[in-house]
């Protein structure tokens, strides 16, 4: 209730347990990510069956996103010579990426992908880790690149892998996508992050394969940017993955692409993501820059929905220093002057009318609370979509909702058992507020959608009073 902005964390070897999951919820991160580009099937069920053991005993819904690999290139696995996960280079020295599916070293490593050796040339720069490893094409085969080390010292498993001469073009679903959304499925994950496939109609079948899973749009290459209007319209929200963005695009123009998107977003009452990079030196720093705190700050007040933490806890040394510090700097920008605010769509909705006069009204009144209550979730995005000053608490019996509404700005998430009548929202919200301490005779705000269940149906606002 001290943050509207969220947190989600990223799970990998430093936080894959139910007591460090655990610890990391009660630091402030209410959603957890699954990386599905690194290792398989078994690993990601014991993460999920460890997120869902740290809900079951916190008592409170947790978010769970599946991120597919996507369209990029990666390379494959590295071991150190003291069984580390990165690898030492040299300057100048040679490096070979081949097809060859064995653990890689400081001389090779796997790149999984036959396009690629057809279509590099010599004399290719090749970026990988954000650009932090960069290596020059020196021979060509149908199997394997041989290159030499341009700049960087360290190169670690997993990395993209930037190729000039063969961007990422495909217009289908692979099959590695199609049993990556049908694991997800089946493991009862929240959220299914996907990259734009190339084409509307493989978008369009992405979103019948998630089936019920929210679908974010991974925001990661010009060609998602190029159609952002058909992405957004098949998604249910935006991550803006900065990371992989600039691979496509100039640093210069992120700042405004991020701004344009988070805008895009909430106009449209989706949620929003900002990734990448955020607290970047905090996995190996117990503190961050201080342009990393403005980086933070400045997504905040765009009024992204929340914030994501990758390495800082999926392999960092400080996961919990690094919540730590973006909960406080979440808290410290919200309260310096909140979030800008969004023009009055120009033919509203009833339901969009409903939820904000709710924020009007508790604006107004001095109200402590806004209950929403909702089914499918789409009371609570109306109303979380005003950005309203007020806390919201969003209320429903599905905890399938709850799980995907916690990832939505400002809402606080709370189950209760199925209501019918009016009467029994009024009582249930009376009952919420008095465990929540509120004080008797408080006004609360309470919304909620007449017949009961049907999505999108926000139609009551009624104010009653604590007791």
């Amino acid at each position: 209730m001290n943050r509207a902005c969220k947190i989600i964390a990223t799970l990998g070897p430093a936080c894959q347990h139910k007591a460090e999951i655990r610890s990391l919820a009660e630091a402030g991160v209410s959603i957890f990510r699954m990386n599905l580009s690194y290792d398989g099937c078994a690993i990601h069920d014991a993460l999920v069956a460890s997120v869902r053991a740290a809900e079951q005993d916190l008592g409170k819904p947790l978010t769970l996103i599946a991120d597919l690999a996507g369209p990029r290139y990666r390379i494959g696995g590295l071991e150190g010579p003291a069984g580390e996960r990165a690898v030492p280079l040299t300057i100048g020295q040679s490096f070979r990426l081949d097809q060859d599916e064995a653990i890689g070293d400081a001389t090779r490593v796997s790149l999984p992908h036959a396009e690629v050796f057809g279509a590099a040339k010599i004399g290719d720069l090749l970026r990988l880790d954000d650009g932090r490893v960069v290596l020059r094409v020196t021979a060509v085969s149908p199997f394997a690149l041989s290159c030499m080390v341009v700049a960087g010292t360290e190169l670690s498993g997993h990395k993209i892998i930037s190729l000039p001469s063969s961007p990422p073009k495909r217009g289908h679903l692979s099959q590695r996508d199609r049993n990556q959304i049908a694991w997800a499925r089946a493991a009862g994950v929240d959220w299914l992050s996907a990259s734009w496939p190339g084409s509307a109609e493989a978008w369009a079948q992405i979103r019948i394969l998630a089936g019920s899973m929210g679908l974010l749009a991974k925001m990661e290459s010009q060609g998602a940017l190029g159609h952002l209007d058909v992405v957004l319209e098949g998604a249910d929200g935006l991550v803006i993955a900065r990371g992989d963005l600039g691979y496509d695009l100039p640093p210069e123009d992120i700042p405004g692409w991020q701004k344009r998107l988070v805008r895009a977003a909430r106009m449209a009452g989706k949620p929003v993501i900002v990734a990448a990079q955020m607290l970047e030196s905090m996995v190996t720093s117990p503190a961050p820059t201080r342009a990393e705190a403005s980086d933070v700050a400045g997504a905040v007040r765009d009024g992204a929905d929340a914030l994501m933490l990758s390495a800082e806890t999926a392999i960092g040394a400080y996961p919990q220093e690094a919540v730590a510090m973006m909960a406080s700097v979440i808290e410290t920008s919200e309260a310096d002057g909140g979030v800008a605010p969004l023009p009055t769509l120009a033919a509203p909705s009833v339901s969009e009318t409903i939820a904000r006069a709710a924020g009007e009204a508790a604006d107004a009144l001095h109200a402590p609370m806004i209950f929403t209550f909702t089914s499918s979730g789409s009371t609570a995005l109306s109303v979380a979509r005003t950005r309203p000053k007020t806390p919201i608490i969003c209320v429903s019996e599905q905890v399938e909702t709850l799980r995907k509404m916690q990832l939505v700005w400002g809402l606080a998430c709370h189950q209760a058992p199925a209501l019918t009548q009016w009467k029994d929202v009024v009582d249930t919200a009376v009952v919420l507020a008095k465990d929540l301490s509120i004080p008797s005779g408080a006004p609360l705000v309470i919304t909620a959608g007449m017949p009961f269940g049907t999505a999108g149906s926000t139609n009551i606002l009624r104010i009653a009073a604590a007791q």
